[in-house]
């Protein structure tokens, strides 16, 4: 094995060593959690990081922070692997926890700023989680959370069993949509085909069936489907829910149109918020129809992607619009910061209003 190889090799495992020797309490265990509304590596990276904690010997119980979606449910059901318990209410104060997925506050369980947190093991940008005390943590620029998690198990030497190397191979499959999600890397297709083969699962026949369970949302309501993987912001000093719907059969979402439009309207009195925005992902073109349920939204995206929003149908396609992570948010922070945006957008917004971004 090359020199350097051995060497990082080795101080991953130094890492691991010197995090069993500071824990507070080796009885307690470690409550390891994702996101709200929860998705496929959200849910699998809790499963897979409460496992590599066990083999640390950290006692750890993976949780969910809500109920499972199609495809999650598909991925529980064909590896044969029980659903984490639903963690509901706030934490307790000093309650030990470790996250995975996020870092956003707002995405997590109230009393998280009073938690003892453990670890963090994520892939998004730093959103403004504040600990009280130094901590583990393991932010990488790759496609999901379950990519770091084989890459952590592989550095220390630990060979998952293939239950759990087939969540890891889902996680990068859902998150890269197969690939296709410029939040992909050399290292998530590398890493999905090594899992392929210790999960003795086929790559193409589980992103395939992952696909078709994503599809099956014909019995969501229209308020449930904005819901499903949604996020708030606050870009500009305004109060956003970016809703994103990945699937293969895009026509059925969109045709319940003036619904989703109204379910919309609903959110933004309901969370007393200035917008939703909400974007329907073809996963097989490549390309997202945004659909407009106010005036401002219109505005916003009309400004970001320098296209005509068609106001008979509320929509606009943007072609290549795959990932929020990497493609929508971005877009519509730097949209955020142009000059032009506070007079053409938000013409009255309030001078005490927040910070152009921040994390909300």
């Amino acid at each position: 094995m090359a020199p350097r190889v051995e060497i990082l090799r080795a101080a991953a495992l130094l890492c691991l060593s010197l995090v069993r020797g500071i824990e507070a309490d080796p009885a307690a265990k470690v409550a390891v959690f994702g996101h709200k509304a929860p998705d496929t590596d959200t849910v699998a990276s809790a499963i897979i990081y409460a496992w590599e904690l066990q083999e640390r010997q950290v006692p750890a119980q993976a949780f969910r922070l809500g109920d499972l979606n199609p495809e999650t449910q598909y991925v529980l059901q064909t590896l044969g692997v029980e659903a984490p318990p639903l963690l509901e209410g706030a934490l307790a104060v000093g309650a030990q926890v470790a996250i995975v997925d996020t870092n956003n506050p707002a995405e997590l369980p109230d009393g998280v700023a009073k938690a003892k947190i453990h670890s963090i093991v994520d892939h998004h940008k730093l959103a403004g989680l504040v600990t009280a005390e130094p901590l583990e943590i393991d932010v990488r620029p790759w496609c999901s959370a379950t990519s770091i998690l084989f890459a952590r198990a592989s550095a220390s030497e630990l060979t998952p069993p293939k239950h759990i190397a087939g969540l890891m191979l889902a996680g990068i499959l859902s998150d890269s949509l197969k690939f296709r999600s410029p939040t992909t890397t050399k290292a998530d297709i590398a890493h999905a085909h090594r899992l392929s083969k210790l999960a003795g699962v086929g790559l193409d026949s589980l992103a395939d069936g992952m696909f078709d369970a994503k599809a099956k949302v014909d019995h969501y309501s229209p308020k449930e489907l904005l819901m499903m993987d949604s996020k708030v912001f606050t870009i500009g000093g305004r109060k956003l829910r970016v809703s994103v719907l990945e699937t293969t059969k895009p026509a059925a979402p969109l045709g319940r149109k003036e619904a989703l439009l109204a379910a919309m309207r609903g959110l933004v009195a309901e969370e007393k918020i200035d917008d939703v925005l909400f974007f329907v992902v073809d996963i097989l073109k490549e390309e997202a129809t945004f659909l407009s349920g106010s005036s401002t939204a219109r505005s916003i995206v009309e400004r970001a992607w320098k296209v005509k929003v068609d106001t008979a149908a509320n929509s606009v396609v943007l072609p290549g619009v795959l990932s929020r992570k990497k493609q929508i948010i971005p877009k519509l922070e730097a949209t955020a910061n142009d000059t032009e945006y506070e007079a053409q957008v938000v013409p009255a917004r309030p001078a005490e209003r927040p910070p152009r971004t921040t994390p909300s």
